[in-house]
């Protein structure tokens, strides 16, 4: 039962995203890593990778140069190959990331900083011990592909006991760029109600007694979310038991090199019964 439910998971992985193999080639690319959300700075490196055991000179020192634009804005970033620089991002900004080093090919990468969430309301519909069920509504467009977390700022929370796959939302996973766990969904896990989402789900938390409980809503671009979801299928899927590692999966949305440049929008809100 286990590996078919793993065909399963690397069957849907592989449908909602193109899986960059263009550079796992043995040869020495340039890697890029950087999340863009609208807090007053953002982290952006850049570094030549070198593969193990290819013969040829270790390149990984070589200097690297990252220049980026934001909506064709120039971004000054605190040192030429990439480190802090302070922001200013609006929803639908395109951000964009090029990086060249001398003896690989240049690299590039974008992203579209997501809209946020329009929340109509947060619920608590039901609390027993730590176990608790709430409800999320929002206005969405049809026709969008949205991709959303959920953070709680006051408690910390994990995966409902003995579910490996869950029906409601698709990981639960460190999110360090907001120092916190981060559940997510996609829009697919959602019922509609004409121009409404509502998410539904149960999650554990720490605490018993809490009523109310401060939250952060976040939309994630598809190449956090791809990031995300790689994070979550490395650490959280285990397989040993039966013979079979976990899947190595790469994901990368770095054009020439590997990587990930991503996107995200968090605003606050309440829980409440």
């Amino acid at each position: 039962m286990i590996p078919v439910l793993l065909i399963i998971l690397l069957t849907l992985v592989s449908c909602e995203a193109d899986i960059d193999f263009n550079r796992i080639d043995g040869e020495p690319c340039i890697f890029l890593d950087g999340m863009i959300g609208n807090a007053p700075a953002s982290l952006i490196s850049a570094h030549v990778a070198t593969p193990m055991n290819m013969g040829k000179e270790d390149m990984s020192k070589a200097k690297v140069k990252l220049t980026g634009t934001i909506s064709d804005e120039s971004i000054s970033f605190s040192k030429e190959e990439g480190g802090l620089f302070f922001h200013e991002i609006r929803p639908g900004d395109k951000i964009e990331i090029h990086a060249s080093a001398a003896g690989v090919s240049d690299v590039h990468a974008s992203t579209i900083v997501p809209e946020p969430i329009n929340l109509i309301s947060s619920r608590i519909i039901s609390k027993e011990g730590t176990f608790i069920t709430f409800e999320i509504v929002y206005e969405e467009n049809a026709g969008e592909e949205g991709y959303y977390g959920i953070m709680f700022n006051d408690t910390s929370i994990s995966e409902a006991p003995g579910i490996l796959l869950s029906e409601s939302y698709d990981m639960v996973v460190p999110f360090g760029q907001l120092e916190g766990t981060i559940l997510i969904w996609d829009r697919h896990k959602t019922r509609r109600e004409g121009d409404r989402s509502v998410f539904k789900t149960s999650i554990d938390t720490d605490s018993e007694k809490t009523t109310q409980y401060s939250i952060r809503l976040v939309s994630l671009s598809p190449e956090a979310y791809m990031y995300l979801r790689n994070i979550y299928i490395k650490t959280s899927t285990n397989f040993g038991a039966v013979g079979m590692g976990t899947p190595a999966i790469t994901y990368s949305n770095v054009i020439g090199g590997i990587g990930v440049v991503g996107s995200w929008w968090v605003e606050d809100a309440l829980l409440t019964e």
